[in-house]
Parts: structure tokens; C-alpha cells; sequence
């Protein structure tokens, strides 16, 4: 998330004489980075960018609470100014409060006012000028009062036309919508409820708000409003979330409220916008404030000691400088002993353990500052088993050479993605607190990840994919196995992509390879290794697609970072090539095995070209002892015709001469 924080609105709640640069580079350093100044008519515009666990951080205020405690820490003084908001006063002229029908386990807090005789007044300078720095745009006073405080305080609020709603019973009921209800956001869109979206009602039924995300066109402020409800909620989260991204209605709020902002600042959102409509609006308070606020949750204490702090930060820093840096953020502190208690503001959920809180006293101290030291340990000399960081290396390496494309994809896989996997779905482990609500299974395979990659490329007619990456294989009330596994998928034809496969066994030094068709399957294979039983990996053809899948352990195991050294042979061979017409779906590997071990003197085969059936073989002939000769071939080269032909149903292109 990125906020755009005016250099003086900033200084309105941080008192400080930094200059814009030093904001800059110490804020970066040790809190949000201010990843660039624009200027803007003369003003100075920070835009920071805000990682997306403090919320507390995206307004005017929480940024000022940060260089606050930060600017310090590089001799720089700063001082978050005290935000004095007088309490709201009690009314002159009553109206009734509108009947807010709750419902605490969709909404946690509400808290609203009635304000009456509000002028439709053009929105002063100073506030106009400040929207359109922070690209806002300019409306009237009434309405802009409400971005205006959002911005400042980091809340969501939102002004009802008063007379609208009592018009319709003047009621609120906080539900969830209907699939196929129907409701017009105040700039005339019209949208189709899916079901469970959470919507204000009124007395009659009909959505009057899609709270905590943009306000319907039917009790929106317009040219007659006279009478304002000034209302936050802080309605759940995933249910923002939903709604939100159910209908791409991406709102500063939206953004704010699915994120856990703290129900408590609505309270000084409250003040803030009765002061400014009073002050620009000439509004009067109407009402008693309302403020339903059941599920507030208590402050929990944490405790540090000294020796816990020292062992996570690497030196020694007392408890009382720990404690002075953690007051700044607005956390309450006490030392007893060798024990510092610290209470966070309610507004900083994510300190929640001592881990957390050590991480906050690191960064205010600085990690530029924390000492660079050797470990204390020795450096372990052991290689870990299965692993071989040149080996992989050398593999991508290869592979991007020779034309294939390395993806990273996310170890997360969908629910179909799961299943096209070779794995039945209760064999995967799901994640309980997935990133995205799509992909929420631990990948059992690349495969199905790596298709995904060819699928989005449909450009592309030929296209070649590979990934080094884990597979999680479950194990028993444990964590699960992770299993290194090189996956290559492509559309190319079956006997390049091979072809691809062998140079790389070649590049490895690893040699006397075989691909074994499963009996219950021929278009998948082991892939084998001098003749073990144990295969290092498949290779399987489907839906016009090669993949491959190789486990990494095994490849470390039989790999050698040079070739083995070979004699040269003492005797010359005799080379010839042989064209056999053979069946549809022969077993091509299976021949060449079979033709290699036809007798004693045939040292290799190879396959050497395809037109249409016909298979053109090298076959390498030597005697061990003595120059071989072509007599000593034709017997053995009538053999091979004849086992081909009864074995294989395949006949020689050509004739054998007598």
C-alpha cells in the first residue's frame, strides 16, 4: 500500500525541524519507505509505501508516530503533538437517533451522531489544496469533511443524508445481503448482491449502504441535504474483503477496514468530524452520540527480560532504553526487576509476542547500527545430504542454454490443480491461513503449476517450461517432507523433448540411462539408472504435452561434477546404419536394448533418424582383440533383421547383400 503525506499537514501532528530529506532517508531506514518527494504547487508530497500488517501506519497520524519515535534515534529531535479533539457537545435542537438494528458478529463497533442545519459550503482552500495533493478529488465541505478526516486519522466514516433515512423509517438494519438484491453506489453504478455481502437496510428492506466500503446513491448527501448522520462501523474485515473484491469496488476504506483497522480510533474520528463540521458547516450536534461497541478487546501485557532481548538482538541494550523507544510508538511500559511489561496501543495488533516486540525496538534502534559480528558458532564443514548447489546450477544453467524457460511458481496450488496432480485431494496438505482464497493446498507436484505457465501463453506455439522448486509430501503428525524436484513440461514432440532429456544426463556425467513404460500406463515411464530398480524420475506424454519430473537427491547422488576417464579402445570398429519399418507405438527403447545385447561384438546402438516408420539405427561394432571385419558383421547383421522382423514385426528398408 502507498499513502501520499503532505511535508505541512505532516508537521500539524509531528513537531520537528528535519527537513524533508532526512524524513525521507531516516524513515526508510528503520519504518516505511518513502520511496520518493513530489512536488506539488510548491508543496512537498511524501509517497510511502506502507506494508499491508500496519494499517496503523496508512494516515497523516500514524506517519507522524513514526518519525516520531525514529527521527530521535539519528540525533534528529521529533515529538508527536498531543491530538486535542474537544468532546462532542450536547445537543440544542434533539432528533432522534435512528433504531440500529446490530448484529455484533458481522459489525464490532457503531458509533454515529446526528448533525443539523449543515450549510452546503465549497470546500475551504487549505482542505481542497490538500486533496489534490494527495490526488483526492474536491467536492463541497460536507462531503469532503469525511475523506478529509479518513486521510488524517487513518478511520473510514461516512455522512448520511439525516432526512433520507427518516423518511424510510428512519432505521438501520445491519445484515447481509440476499443474492440477487439490487443497490446504486452514490456515483450512479448499479450492482447485483452475490449473498453474504454485509449491507445496511433500512426499515422498508432496501440496501442504504455497503458500510465500510462506499455509500448508495439513496441516502447519499446532494443539493437539499440540510441534516447529516455522521457514522463509522467497523464491520469484519473478510467480510469487507469479500464484498470488495466481489464487486472491484476498490475504495481508500475498503483498503482500510480489510485490514483490521482499530475500532477504538473511531472515537477521535468522531470529534474530529464535529469540530470541522461545526467549524465549516456551521452545523449544531442533534443527538446523544450512539456508540455500540460490545467485542472491544482488552489490552494484553507481554513481558521481556534483559537476557531474552540481548540473545535476539546479538548485544546488550538495557530494558530502559528498550522502553523509551517502544513509549514513542504509544506503548505502555513498566520495569520490575529484570522484567519489562509492555502494553501495546490497541492500534498494533501484529505486537502480539516478545518476538514482536524486539523486532520493533531493533528497527527504531536501527539494523545499520546493530554491530556486524561472526557468528560465536563454528561454520558448520559438513555438506547436507541430497543437496549440491553447483549441480543445480549447472542444471539451469543447461537447460536455459538449450532453449527451455525457468518459471518460479507458487507452492500453493488450487483444489483443480491438486487433483490433476496424480494425487487424490486428502493427500494434500491445506493451508489454514492461505495467502489467496484460491490456492490453499501444498503442491504435491510441479506439473500442474507449470502447465498453468503454458496455458497463460497461448501465443506461444512451442514452448518449454522448468522449475527447481519443492514438493510437500504429508508425514504423520509432523511437518511434511520437503522433496527437491526438477519438473520440465513442453509442447514440443515426445522424442525432442527426450532428446532434451539425455543432453542433460550428459551434461551431469551420468550415463547407462533407460525410460521403463508402466505396464498399466505406456504413455508414462520410469526413468532408470544403470539398470537399478529404483527410478530417479517419470517422463509422461499427455494432452500433446511432455513432463518430466526428477528428484533432486537423485541426481546428486549419481551425478559427477567431470566425465569418468575411458580408455581408448585398441582395436577399430565397424559402423553401419540399418532402416527398419516398424509398427505404431513400437517400444523404441526397448529395441535398441534389444538389438544391443543381440550378441557380444555390438558395442552400441543408437537411433539415429525418423521419416514417417521408418527408423534409421548406428550400429557400433568392435572386437575386443582384434580388427573386426565384414564377415565377422554379416552373420551377426542377418540376427538382427531376423529379430526385429519376429520379435518386433518390423521389416529392413532395403536388402542384405549375400
Amino acid at each position: 500500500m502507498n499513502i501520499l503525506i503532505p511535508h505541512s499537514w505532516l508537521l500539524e501532528h509531528l513537531d520537528t525541524e528535519a527537513t524533508p530529506k532526512q524524513i525521507q532517508d531516516y524513515l526508510s531506514l528503520s519504518g516505511p519507505s518513502v520511496e520518493r518527494i513530489n512536488d506539488h504547487n510548491g508543496e512537498l508530497v511524501y509517497d510511502i509505501e506502507v506494508t499491508t500488517n500496519r494499517v496503523d501506519s496508512m494516515s497523516i497520524r500514524g506517519i507522524a508516530r513514526e518519525a516520531a519515535a525514529i527521527l530521535p534515534q539519528f540525533g534528529v529531535v521529533a515529538k508527536l503533538k498531543p491530538l486535542n479533539l474537544p468532546n462532542v457537545s450536547k445537543a440544542n435542537n434533539p432528533l432522534p437517533l435512528p433504531r440500529i438494528l446490530e448484529n455484533d458478529e458481522l459489525n464490532n463497533r457503531t458509533i454515529c451522531v446526528v448533525l443539523s442545519s449543515v450549510n452546503r459550503t465549497e470546500t475551504p482552500k487549505w482542505m481542497a489544496d490538500r486533496l489534490e495533493q494527495i490526488e483526492m478529488n474536491v467536492h463541497d465541505a460536507v462531503i469532503d469533511i469525511t475523506n478529509y478526516i479518513t486521510h488524517e486519522l487513518g478511520y473510514p466514516c461516512h455522512a448520511f443524508d439525516y432526512d433520507k433515512l427518516v423518511a424510510t423509517g428512519n432505521e438501520i438494519r445491519i445484515v447481509e445481503a440476499g443474492a440477487g438484491e439490487t443497490f446504486e453506489t452514490l456515483d450512479g453504478e448499479s450492482f447485483t448482491a452475490v449473498g453474504g455481502e454485509v449491507v445496511f437496510k433500512n426499515g422498508e428492506g432496501t440496501i442504504i449502504d455497503l458500510p465500510s466500503i462506499k455509500g448508495t446513491k439513496n441516502t447519499s448527501i446532494d443539493e437539499s441535504t440540510k441534516n447529516v448522520l455522521l457514522l463509522m462501523e467497523s464491520i469484519d474485515a473478510k467480510k469487507v474483503r469479500f464484498a470488495s473484491m466481489t464487486h472491484s469496488i476498490r475504495t481508500t476504506a475498503a483498503q482500510l477496514m480489510e485490514k483490521n483497522v482499530d475500532p477504538n480510533l473511531a472515537s477521535d474520528v468522531m470529534k474530529m468530524g464535529v469540530k470541522l463540521y461545526q467549524e465549516l458547516c456551521q452545523a449544531e450536534v442533534s443527538s446523544e452520540v450512539y456508540d455500540h461497541f460490545p467485542n472491544k478487546i482488552p489490552p494484553t501485557e507481554i513481558s521481556l527480560t534483559t537476557i531474552k532481548l540481548s540473545e535476539y538482538l546479538g548485544f546488550k541494550l538495557s530494558l530502559e532504553d528498550a522502553a523509551k523507544m517502544l513509549e514513542k510508538l504509544e506503548c505502555n511500559t513498566s520495569i520490575a526487576g529484570d522484567v519489562l511489561a509492555i502494553t501495546p496501543p490497541s492500534f498494533r495488533p501484529d505486537i502480539a509476542i516478545p518476538a514482536d516486540i524486539i523486532e520493533e525496538v531493533a528497527r527504531i534502534y536501527g539494523y545499520h547500527n546493530i554491530p556486524s559480528v561472526l557468528m560465536p558458532t563454528a561454520i558448520p564443514l559438513n555438506r547436507p545430504k541430497a543437496t549440491n548447489f553447483g549441480l543445480e546450477h549447472r542444471a539451469k544453467e543447461f537447460l536455459s542454454a538449450i532453449g527451455w524457460q525457468e518459471v518460479y511458481t507458487y507452492s500453493m496450488v488450487s483444489e483443480t490443480e491438486a487433483k490433476t496432480s496424480g494425487f487424490n485431494l486428502e493427500n494434500h496438505l491445506k493451508v489454514s491461513n492461505p495467502l489467496t482464497d484460491d490456492k490453499v493446498y501444498l503442491r504435491r507436484s510441479l506439473v500442474p503449476s507449470l502447465e498453468s505457465v503454458i496455458d497463460g501463453n497461448t501465443e506461444r506455439s512451442s514452448i518449454s517450461v522448468f522449475e527447481l522448486a519443492n514438493i510437500y509430501i504429508p508425514q504423520e503428525k509432523d511437518l511434511p517432507n520437503e522433496e527437491l524436484t526438477l519438473a520440465m513440461v513442453s509442447n514440443r514432440d515426445y522424442r525432442t523433448v527426450r532428446g532434451d532429456l539425455e543432453l542433460l544426463f550428459t551434461k551431469l556425467h551420468i550415463y547407462n540411462t533407460l525410460i521403463s513404460p508402466l505396464e498399466s500406463d505406456d504413455q508414462v515411464g520410469n526413468i532408470m539408472v544403470n539398470g537399478t530398480p529404483d527410478s530417479i524420475g517419470q517422463i509422461a506424454v499427455k494432452n500433446g504435452r511432455v513432463t518430466i519430473q526428477l528428484k533432486m537427491a537423485k541426481l546428486v547422488q549419481l551425478s559427477s561434477s567431470h566425465p569418468t576417464y575411458k580408455a581408448l579402445p585398441k582395436t577399430a570398429a565397424l559402423i553401419e546404419d540399418l532402416t527398419f519399418t516398424l509398427k505404431e507405438k513400437t517400444k523404441v527403447g526397448e529395441l535398441i536394448k534389444a538389438l544391443t545385447n543381440a550378441d557380444s561384438l555390438i558395442e552400441e546402438v543408437n537411433l539415429k533418424t525418423i521419416y514417417n516408420r521408418n527408423f534409421t539405427f548406428t550400429i557400433i561394432y568392435r572386437h575386443p582383440d582384434q580388427p573386426i571385419s565384414s564377415e565377422m558383421v554379416a552373420p551377426i547383421r542377418k540376427q538382427l533383421v531376423a529379430l526385429v522382423e519376429s520379435d518386433w514385426q518390423g521389416h529392413l528398408v532395403g536388402e542384405l547383400a549375400n
